[in-house]
């Protein structure tokens, strides 16, 4: 032993500070981080060395951020290499739980590999030195140590998952790296806020997506007007952000992250945390959890796109189908015609004769010899037929408006619009007939006229009747409530078709942002259905219930349905709307 003691060492000083202390101690108020901070290990160390006779500090190596249950940090491989280089052959700690938490690798290297490396090994505050230490010590010291630190990084990760947790649900952001177009707030790491520069980048990709350019095009418009990547960005804000798309020393914008961007709800104000988790708190491995897991706080954050160009771009996305030849955007009736008969998607075709060209759609399942008929319609006559439809719709809109307006001024509350309703008053008559033959079958069945089977039976188809009648009522109801909440007349989607007032032509934006499908049939009968029909029939709703509380009889309806736009499925024939 005094030939052990009087040996000289090159020594190892190893400081480790996990992420995982720095977090909790922030967010539940410890005071772990202070004491075992870098600085505060590497005095403590340092000055115990003053007293040790025969040890020359050879390196001091550092993980700051690394979790102890993971041995192959970048300081601790640096000093496992100087070791089996010979370099070498004493490590210092400050304690156990900074070599590491993992009882069973912690143990394996103070029990087994450091010994049979000659490589001395000293904890300070646990004072362990395996120069002096007995059998009891190596064999039942260290391992209890090593399993309460293992049993307190397993307590520290449940702690920080559950602290996240409730975060999440109070809309608070904790991830590291925020959505491209946003970042952290200056006095709360955990609120996001616009980003002013890259925020103006995100609103131009989608106004360039809404206007028919295909997420590709958009890619290269971005690298031709050179626009710098999200991870080139960040880099320029000091932000050590790495991403597995960056293999050139100047990132390009690739598809994916266009891609990545248009579909994602942070830009409408929805924030979507807790997709993915980790397997365990000792297994780094992140797997995907499933979305009726997520964490998904609606109106959290200001928003950058509105909700309705969002949802077109995410219908856009569904029906872009092919793009025109030499152009980088879509058809403008792409993805939009469907058949009549078969339901199908049209298809584009062009036919020319001496030059001129012409321009049509038929019927896929036709197209490709599988029946059906052509069902061929002229691009020409029906962006003709779109036009006028579309300007005659948003005409009874501003109408439908100004009567909201005037609404407004009247002191009608939904009681007694809901009590006037039509549909409602009609749904509750058949509602009455249903609980009255529901109630029929009792004597029925006591008078031998039915079977008990039969009872049963047609019992059941009353019950499910007046069930599904009961939930529509409930339905229109609440979406009337919610029409008088909000506001008669504070209601974006006629925003969105007002916009188009002036319209003179029609494009691919005009087309996604208004007309839900356009149907074709054989005898070129063309079926336009626009969107938001439920908020348009509710509105209709409301108009024409209020109609019989401020007029009378007859004239009430009349001045209602004057105002009424055109259906959800309207056939326009020669350029002539008429009523299904």
């Amino acid at each position: 032993m005094d030939n052990k003691l009087n040996n000289s060492y090159m020594a190892a000083i190893y400081l480790r500070l996990s992420k995982e202390d720095e977090d909790l101690s922030s967010s539940l108020k410890y005071n772990k981080t202070e004491s075992n901070s870098i600085a505060n290990q590497k005095a403590l160390i340092l000055n115990e060395l003053k007293s040790m006779l025969n040890v020359t500090l050879y390196d001091i190596y550092i993980d700051d951020g690394f979790s102890g249950l993971d041995f192959e940090r970048p300081g601790f491989r640096r000093m496992r290499d100087d070791i089996y280089a010979g370099k070498v052959n004493m490590v210092i700690v400050k304690d156990l739980s900074r070599l590491g938490r993992d009882y069973i690798d912690a143990g394996r290297y103070v029990q087994k590999i450091f010994p049979s490396l000659n490589v001395r090994f000293l904890s300070v505050l646990d004072r362990f030195d395996s120069l002096t230490a007995t059998e009891s010590d190596i064999n039942l010291l260290i391992p209890v140590k090593n399993f309460v630190n293992d049993n307190y990084s397993r307590d520290i990760s449940g702690k920080i998952r559950s602290h996240q947790e409730v975060m999440r649900v109070n809309g608070l952001y904790v991830g590291s790296y925020v959505a491209y177009g946003y970042k952290k707030a200056g006095d709360d790491k955990n609120k996001i806020v616009p980003d002013e520069y890259a925020a103006d980048i995100v609103k131009r990709i989608f106004a360039w997506k809404l206007s028919g350019i295909s997420a590709a095009a958009i890619a290269d418009k971005l690298n031709a007007l050179g626009v710098i990547t999200p991870s080139e960005y960040k880099k320029t804000l000091g932000i050590n952000y790495k991403s597995g798309f960056q293999t050139k020393s100047k990132a390009k914008w690739p598809v994916q992250t266009v891609m990545r961007i248009l579909t994602n709800k942070i830009y409408i104000g929805t924030l979507e945390q807790g997709k993915r988790r980790k397997v365990s708190y000792k297994i780094s491995k992140i797997i995907e959890r499933p979305e009726y897991e997520w964490c998904v706080i609606e109106n959290n954050h200001e928003a950058i796109i509105s909700k309705s160009d969002f949802e077109n771009v995410e219908r856009q996305l569904k029906v872009d189908t092919r793009v025109s030849p030499n152009a980088d955007s879509l058809y403008a009736l792409s993805g939009m015609l469907y058949c009549g008969d078969c339901g199908r998607i049209m298809v584009r075709r062009i036919s020319r004769y001496k030059e001129i060209e012409n321009i049509y759609y038929i019927c896929t399942t036709y197209n490709r010899g599988k029946g059906c008929t052509r069902h061929s319609i002229d691009e020409k006559k029906l962006f003709v037929i779109l036009l006028d439809t579309i300007k005659n719709h948003i005409s009874s809109l501003v109408e439908m408006e100004a009567m909201l307006k005037e609404l407004e001024k009247i002191e009608i509350s939904y009681e007694d619009i809901i009590a006037n309703d039509e549909e409602i008053l009609s749904r509750y008559e058949e509602l009455g007939k249903c609980k009255k033959s529901e109630l029929a079958l009792h004597k029925d069945l006591s008078e031998g006229t039915i079977s008990l089977e039969e009872y049963k039976q047609f019992k059941k188809v009353y019950e499910d009747k007046s069930s599904e009648l009961e939930i529509s009522i409930h339905n229109i109801r609440q979406e009337i409530v919610k029409v008088f909440k909000q506001g008669l007349v504070s209601n974006d989607w006629l925003d969105n078709f007002k916009i188009y007032q002036n319209i003179t032509s029609i494009n691919r934006t005009v087309i996604i942002t208004m007309v839900d499908k356009i149907v074709i049939y054989e005898d070129k009968k063309v079926e336009i259905y626009f969107k938001y029909q439920d908020e348009y029939q509710t509105l209709c709703r409301v108009i024409e219930s209020a109609g019989h509380l401020t007029l009378s009889g007859g004239k009430a309806k009349q001045a209602c349905r004057s105002l009424t736009p055109i259906p959800p499925g309207s056939s326009i024939q020669g350029g002539v709307c008429k009523d299904v």
